[in-house]
This record gives C-alpha cells, structure tokens and sequence, in this order.
C-alpha cells in the first residue's frame, strides 16, 4: 500500500456534438451502473465508481476497522466475559440458577437476539405454544455493551432502559451482570431463573400441566438428555464463546 494514497485522476467527460448535456450525464451514468451489474465482482466496481482506481483513504479504512473492533469486543464483554488478567473466557455462575418454590401465573420472559442462551427460550416457548400465556420483552446490546432497551425493543413490564433496571426491582436489588434469558415473576416481582437449561424445563413443564401435546423434557429420556447436555455444553456451547474471544483479542 502506499505510504500516500494517490488521489483519483479528475474525470474528463466528453460530449458528442448535437447531444444536450442533461441527456449526455444521464447515459453516462446509466453506463456505469451496467458496468457494475455486469461485474463479476461487484465490490470492486463499485470501489471504482466511488474512487476510480485510487484504494478509498488509508484513514477511512482504519476508522472502519478500529470501529468494528470496539463495538465486537463491547459486545463480547456483555456477552462473553472474561478474566481481566488472562483474558480467557470465563462464564460467571448464575445468580438465579434453579426455580426455587412455585412461581405465580404472571411471567415474562426476557431475551436478547444476539444471545444464543436465549434463542433456546425462544425457541420451546414456541414449540410447546406458550407465546400467549408467556409474554416477551427484546433487549438489545447498548452503547455500554449491557442489554438495554429502544422505543422499537421496549420493556413491556416497566419501561425501563436497563436490563439491570429490571434485575433492580426485586425486593433485595440487585448487583452483578444482567444476563439473558430471565424469567421474572411480575406478581412477586422476583427472578425466577436466570439459567437458560432451567428455564427450559419449567418451560416443559408448564406446558404439560396445561395438558399440552409435545414433551420436550419426557421422564423416561432426562438421564439421556442429561449426560448428552454434560457433553454438548462444555465442549460446543461455551466452545462457541471460547473463540469468540480469541477472536475479539486477535482480529
């Protein structure tokens, strides 16, 4: 690359005799837009309309890339943290690992799309037809990297900015990391659970007192389910974590 990009040749337009100018520039550019289509790579062409054959200003492609890198590893250290002297990926215990007593009838479920902990929720809340009984609310990663929601992802219990607003609610405060998915009882104002496989089966069994038809959690497979979840979560779940981090420090 040089050391100072040259600037792009001025463009030199030529227009045959007898042919007025507005007609002139409106096939010339529809000249270069069929260049494009007809590129078999389109990236490049498109650099070329934008900058001739001079590569765009070292300047913009390193604020592109110093942009990209930080808004990757904010996110990776809402959604995976790690250890702050050796960097490696360290998954902090749940707060609110297990559904403790019975919860009341009024629940509500929070997630954030870019978490694959909550896709799962999402996912069996579907499948076992529960959208009705259990509503929703959608956070999304804020400019702090913490699970925040918008006027379009609101919360639909509180409206609160905060997931941690939320966490905040219940009787003895909260402090810690915010994670999804959360189950929340909006009668007691209380966590549920905050643990993803948990949530699941009381999902599952939720479903079952209602009388529905799809078992996802049948009694005669939770050993099996069990010992395969003790195989897939370390080595695949929060294997998908692990690189993500090594990604985040060397991009």
């Amino acid at each position: 690359m040089w050391a100072t990009p040259p600037q792009p040749l001025p463009l030199q337009l030529r227009r045959p005799p007898g042919l007025p100018p507005r007609l002139f520039l409106t096939r010339h550019r529809s000249s270069r837009l069929n260049r494009i289509a007809a590129s078999q790579d389109p990236l490049t062409a498109l650099s070329r309309l934008l900058w001739g054959r001079a590569l765009p200003p070292a300047q913009l492609v390193l604020a592109v890339r110093h942009g990209w890198t930080a808004a990757w590893q904010l996110l990776m250290r809402q959604l995976a943290p790690s250890d702050p002297e050796t960097g490696a990926f360290t998954r902090t215990p749940s707060r609110f690992p297990a559904v403790v007593g019975t919860p009341s009838s009024r629940l509500h479920l929070y997630v954030g799309l870019p978490c694959p902990w909550a896709h799962r929720a999402l996912v069996v809340r579907a499948l076992l037809g529960l959208e009705a009984r259990l509503p929703v609310s959608v956070a999304v990663p804020g400019d702090d990297g913490a699970w925040s929601f918008t006027p379009d992802n609101p919360d639909g219990l509180y409206g609160k900015r905060k997931l941690r607003e939320v966490y905040a609610v219940r009787s003895g405060g909260f402090e810690g990391r915010a994670s999804v998915p959360m189950l929340w009882d909006a009668e007691r104002r209380e966590v549920v659970c905050n643990e993803s496989i948990e949530i699941i089966k009381f999902l599952c069994g939720l479903a079952n007192a209602d009388g529905g038809g799809l078992d996802l959690w049948p009694p005669e497979l939770r050993q099996d389910i069990d010992r395969w979840y003790g195989v897939i979560y370390p080595s695949v779940n929060n294997g998908v974590y692990r690189y993500s981090k090594f990604s985040a420090a060397f991009p």
